[in-house]
């Protein structure tokens, strides 16, 4: 007989796999007909693993145990040798719509046609709020004797002490943050008085530079009609930022996240504790990672 391409080959292997054949009497059926070097037990099983993972991603491995006849631990060496690994599916804060998505594309598309981008970059001013705790404790692994009961750690108290921080930042840095007192939160008078004093920071680190581009997202304080009236006084201009849209809000990807790994593990007794450590003179870090990329085709996460 001819040698077999591989397609043909990977037809014959799916074939008998439709039909329940089991994977070493698949290997013996090609073997009589094409040759007994033709296929090895290996490829046999690596053809029906691709094919069952891409059937149902969410199989199990004792469900492919069941399904190709061979021990869940020869399962899981398979997968690994083919690079596949099993994770949780990532949340999103919002499932969104064709036409929600089809506005983070529209946005995204015109800001990369944005004229004199370095001018406009240099220009642009983003915020947003996020809270911080009092106590920052987090869940840790620690190594136990068989036998031995695992220590016990209470669960976060939604209800606990914790602060809303506003920072306002640029591409070289921290221009302003405030702490809000415990319990307090952002409206539109509260959000127009940081916008003020926005201003005053923005005089003093970019004295040269007037116009302002300013990044934030939705919120209800941020497009509410007070906010919308103090940024025609300033004659500042908003950039379009799609709703429900926190992967491509740059604070959220590039201060937040490492502010929190640097909060990790410290606890604050008093208010002043806590301002001081979120305070623009501590220099919050700036993430260095690449932002998030948005597809161009649909509107969602890569």
């Amino acid at each position: 007989m001819n040698d077999l391409s591989r397609p043909e080959l990977r037809l014959i292997i799916f074939y008998e796999w439709s039909c329940g054949t089991p994977a070493a009497e698949t290997v013996t059926k090609i073997g009589k007909v094409f040759g007994e070097t033709t296929v090895t037990d290996r490829t046999v099983h690596n053809d029906l693993l691709r094919d069952a993972v891409k059937e149902r991603p969410d199989v199990t491995t004792r469900e492919l145990e069941t399904m190709l006849g061979c021990s869940h631990q020869t399962i899981s060496n398979h997968l690994h040798d083919l690079g596949y690994r099993r994770v949780l599916a990532r949340w999103v804060p919002h499932a969104l719509s064709p036409y929600q998505m089809q506005a983070r594309v529209t946005a995204c598309q015109s800001l990369l046609l944005t004229p004199q981008r370095k001018e406009f970059l240099a220009d642009l001013v983003t915020g947003d709020e996020s809270w911080v705790l009092y106590n920052n404790d987090t869940q840790r692994a620690v190594w136990i004797l068989r036998g031995e009961e695992p220590p016990v750690q209470p669960k976060a108290n939604l209800d606990e002490k914790k602060c809303l921080l506003s920072c306002f930042w640029n591409a070289k840095g921290m221009l302003y943050n405030a702490l809000l007192p415990q319990g307090r939160m952002v409206n539109a008078t509260t959000y127009s008085n940081q916008l003020a004093s926005l201003v005053l920071a923005l005089r003093e680190k970019r004295p040269r530079r007037s116009a302002v581009h300013l990044l934030h997202d939705n919120a209800r304080p941020h497009v509410a009609k007070a906010t919308q009236e103090k940024l025609q006084e300033l004659n500042w201009d908003t950039v379009p930022h799609p709703p429900y849209s926190p992967d491509i809000a740059p604070s959220d990807y590039q201060l937040f996240r490492p502010l929190k790994l640097f909060l990790n593990e410290k606890r604050f007794a008093k208010y002043e504790d806590l301002k001081m450590a979120t305070s623009p003179t501590r220099s919050l870090p700036l993430s260095g990672r690449r932002a998030p990329t948005t597809s161009p085709s649909d509107g969602s996460q890569l």
